[in-house]
Formats: C-alpha cells, structure tokens, sequence
C-alpha cells in the first residue's frame, strides 16, 4: 500500500505543515478526531494530523489495498469468483475519497481487472466486469500491438514481402 495524503490537507509542504504544527503546539491547540472528541495536539504525531478546515484533525489511517489505476486510486476489495476463458482476475473495487478525517469507506461499486505478466501486473477497472475486461484488453493491446500484429498478421505480412 502506498503513502496517500488527504487530499484536503491545507499543507502541502511537509516544512510549512512542520512549522505550524510546531507553533499551534506551543499555543495549546486541539487536535479533533473523527468521533466528535477532541485531544492535545503536542499529544499527537505531526504524522498523523492534518490541518484541514481550519482545524488540526487526527487522520483514520487506510487499512486498505490501494492500487493506482488509469490515474485513479483505487481501493480493491475481495476476489470476484469468476471463470472465463481470460487469465485476468477480477475484484471489487471502489474509488478512494477522503473526508477531513481519511479515507471513507469502499461502496465497492466498481469493478478492477489484474492481469500479472513478466513484465509486471497490470490493472485496469470498470462499472461491471464486462467494462474491466475491455479497458484491459486495451491496455494490454497498447503495450503488445506488434506482438500482436505479427501473429495475427503473419501470412499477409509474407505476402507482402513476395
């Protein structure tokens, strides 16, 4: 699982957030968490706050598999059982959105492809499992065109250099 930082976080720079961390510790301020209760910010690791909204909130931390996927971070779920004539396995998968406090929780409403090859694995996600398939299909076609035409292509490509 990779590093995500809620995007709602007022500091970007990890200099300006360790300076006002720093000084809002020395003033006394609260740090709010996401059950309405709210704790001493020099009690908290800088690590796991973020300023957002005009207050320092403690951060749920994601205890979820991400992968980024077609530029998107997804949260993937369970297996989908599923036998077909592909070697691609398909999850449930959900966008990742935040909330000041973290990430919240899945709907699994989305379905994501993985496709692991020796080059790598491969992701791609869709609405349905039909969806997935296409833009992996895609995907894979992109990276293999020439492998792909060659095969495909082969008794035209002799017949041509006759």
């Amino acid at each position: 699982m990779q590093n995500n930082k809620n995007p709602l976080a007022v500091y970007k720079d990890n200099a300006q957030k360790f300076k006002a961390y720093t000084y809002d510790c020395s003033l006394g301020d609260w740090a709010y968490k996401s059950d309405d209760t709210r704790v001493p910010l020099k009690e908290i690791n800088i690590n796991d706050v973020e300023f957002i909204g005009g207050l320092w909130r403690v951060q749920t931390k994601p205890v979820y598999n991400i992968q980024r996927i077609r530029d998107r971070d997804m949260i993937i779920g369970d297996k989908i059982q599923r036998t077909e004539k592909t070697f691609f396995n398909y999850y449930k998968a959900s966008f990742l959105v935040y909330n000041c406090y973290g990430p919240i929780e899945p709907l699994f409403d989305m379905v994501a492809a993985e496709y692991k090859t020796d080059k790598g694995t491969y992701w791609a996600y869709g609405k349905t499992i039909a969806e997935a398939r296409a833009f992996m299909g895609i995907k894979l076609y992109d990276e293999y065109k020439d492998l792909i035409n060659s095969v495909a292509c082969k008794g035209i490509c002799q017949k041509e250099k006759k």
